[in-house]
């Protein structure tokens, strides 16, 4: 049996901004904490000369498109600066932590400034190919160990709309969930090189959970002005789903044979144009990929939840493999690590979520 260790759950309620307030006073001191290390991170990782000023000066100009898409998951976010202590535009920048890393400057002839070895694996697996006839929808979250330390559930209860149960970090919105409607999202990282100023991910993973359908979740990821490059699997109870690769400005749709599996590089043939060169240094993703679709294309019919745990575990070409490990001697700030891994059926409204490495830690289950 695996190691226990929990991702804190907090339960939130209310208005939006009281459901932000909440939030930001609940995990003030991690709130804190990451941000006042954060810079340090993408600094460290960033291949030029980059400053704090340089950083949030990126989250001021996408300011304006957050309230225009959302003004409730703007009240939100004015919640938890309130709750935690620090400013708005603070909070904006810990919730664009993917896009940051697609900060391109003029000066630099637009040119990407990080290499990055991302390694999120998720699937979308269709009712007729489940052994129970449910769809189900999930993913590994691979990023640096030191987000881990900031890992939360958050139960929310707004006081119109569906509840959520939200997979995300200290201070962010949401990284990928599932509502009380049955729809779910989860996500891998793209490097689209339209990145531009717009709307960050976070805000389109809880606008698609605030929907009561999935056509409009659906919408809320498609019709909006991207600020980057993301892979949305969407699904809910119905067994509707999408595999959506989406750049900056563009978006594509995968057919969906019974299940399917995706990394971190564009499948689509149409979308290879937005894949930024040479961004890709190992080919980690092309064989998470191939190894996370045969497992799923070798048990069609037969898929359920303990096969797509085993997937997340999963060793090949370790250790850059669906379950991520750093290399031997990396500090938690060059670690590559799966930080948490989580399984969404849509049916009975239930999370498996598994707090870092699923080869070492056993999935918790939590309910509506």
């Amino acid at each position: 049996m695996g190691k226990m260790k929990e991702i804190p759950v907090i339960e939130l309620q209310g208005t939006s901004y009281e459901i932000g307030y909440q939030h930001g006073s609940l995990l003030k001191d991690k709130i804190l904490d990451f941000y006042n290390t954060a810079f340090e991170l993408h600094i460290h990782n960033l291949l030029v000369s980059a400053n704090k000023e340089t950083l949030l000066a990126f989250c001021r100009r996408n300011m304006g498109y957050l309230k225009k898409y959302s003004a409730e998951l703007y009240e939100e976010l004015q919640g938890i600066a309130d709750g935690s202590g620090l400013t708005l535009e603070d909070i904006v920048f810990l919730n664009s932590f993917l896009e940051l890393e697609d900060i391109r400057p003029a000066e630099l002839g637009a040119k990407l400034l990080s290499t990055r070895l991302w390694g999120c694996t998720s699937f979308n697996v269709l009712p007729e190919a489940t052994k129970d006839g449910k769809p189900y929808v999930g993913q590994t979250f691979d990023m640096e160990k030191y987000y881990s330390k900031y890992n939360v559930i958050l139960k929310i209860h707004p006081k119109e709309g569906p509840d959520e149960i939200v997979y995300s970090l200290a201070g962010v919105l949401g990284l990928n969930g599932m509502n009380s409607n049955g729809i779910a999202v989860s996500i891998n990282k793209l490097v689209a090189n339209d990145a531009r100023e717009g709307v960050i991910y976070p805000f389109i993973i809880r606008k698609a959970l605030s929907t009561i359908r999935v056509g409009d979740a659906f919408g809320a990821i498609v019709f909006t002005q991207r600020a980057s490059g993301v892979n949305y699997q969407l699904t809910c109870k119905e067994g509707i789903s999408w595999c959506i690769e989406t750049s900056a400005g563009y978006y594509s749709l995968l057919p969906i044979q019974g299940a399917i599996a995706h990394t971190n590089h564009y499948l689509a043939e149409c979308m290879r144009k937005y894949e930024t060169p040479n961004w890709l240094t190992h080919g980690g993703s092309y064989v998470r990929h191939q190894v996370s679709s045969k497992i799923l294309r070798d048990n069609l019919g037969k898929i359920d939840v303990e096969l797509l745990k085993k997937l997340t575990s999963n060793h090949t070409n370790y250790p850059r493999c669906i379950c991520a490990h750093g290399f031997d001697g990396q500090e938690e700030n060059d670690a590559f690590t799966t930080i948490a891994a989580m399984i969404y059926d849509t049916t009975d409204g239930i999370m498996h979520v598994c707090h870092e490495n699923p080869c070492t830690y056993e999935y918790k289950t939590i309910k509506f």
